[in-house]
């Protein structure tokens, strides 16, 4: 009689496996979950959780309710399995903050049953709630294992997918708007250097008045007849403007390191 079951519930995990095979979406696997665990083993509530890469699917099967999430949203329990790596076995959880699927009767003597299934950058967490009229026995982990590795295959086979479409969505979107950046980057690239341009007229502006009065001079000093009377009128004069120059050097210095801080920006 043992053997006809074990026998029937391999048949149910068998066609568990094909129609696992043929999902292309979480929540079709989350049907399949629905319609075909209770031909395995017997629960409450059966809930699994798949992270790989920074991608997050939770899937809770109720008598009542299917319900997906695509998010890093992990139960107490499943915290400390994925903390431990030890399989769980409560039969008392009154303490966890555990959705209200997870309440049962006192006299139904609900067991919560938990365990790590991890490869690689994969990690599974499987774990249900069981009880009185829906026991779950230690000879039932047999088709949680195969019902593991065939989910994670699955599961991590969609992540794939998802994570190539988004490649491929990023590329297109790369192709289609190239030339709008191009001509973008083209459109900045002649503003800067207009703006070089700009700064670079203002400075030489700002330096030729000093450097004229230095140039016109040393013009002068070519008629003084006596050292005298260069040292007295012209010398004094020339170190004005030679004081006006380096001014002038140092201002053009630091509106062109501003400027130039700004275009880098």
């Amino acid at each position: 009689m043992e053997g006809q079951i074990y026998r029937i519930r391999y048949e149910a995990f068998s066609r568990f496996s094909t129609v696992l095979f043929r999902e292309r979406s979480f929540d079709g696997i989350a049907e399949a979950l629905r319609v075909n665990l209770k031909y395995l083993f017997n629960f409450h509530v059966f809930r699994i959780s798949f992270n790989w890469n920074n991608f997050f699917i939770h899937i809770t099967v109720s008598a009542n309710a299917v319900q997906v999430q695509k998010q890093e949203s992990y139960l107490p329990h499943e915290q400390v399995l994925l903390q431990k790596g030890v399989p769980v076995y409560l039969t008392d959880f009154s303490t966890l903050n555990l959705p209200a699927s997870y309440a049962l009767e006192p006299d139904e003597k609900p067991e919560l049953w938990g365990w790590l299934f991890a490869r690689e950058e994969c990690r599974i967490v499987i774990s249900l709630l069981s009880g009185r009229s829906k026991p779950f026995a230690g000879r039932d982990v047999t088709f949680v294992k195969l019902m593991a590795e065939n989910l994670e295959s699955k599961l991590l086979e969609l992540c794939l997918f998802q994570e190539l479409d988004k490649q491929h969505a990023l590329i297109s979107y790369i192709n289609q708007h190239q030339q709008e950046v191009i001509q973008e980057r083209t459109q900045e690239i002649a503003a800067k250097n207009e703006k070089l341009l700009e700064v670079s007229i203002m400075n030489a502006h700002h330096l030729r008045e000093p450097l004229s009065r230095i140039l016109g001079l040393v013009t002068l000093a070519g008629y003084c007849t006596t050292p005298e009377e260069l040292k007295q009128q012209l010398l004094p004069m020339l170190q004005t403007s030679a004081h006006d120059l380096d001014t002038a050097l140092q201002e053009v210095i630091q509106k062109a390191t501003a400027e130039l801080d700004e275009l880098k920006a």
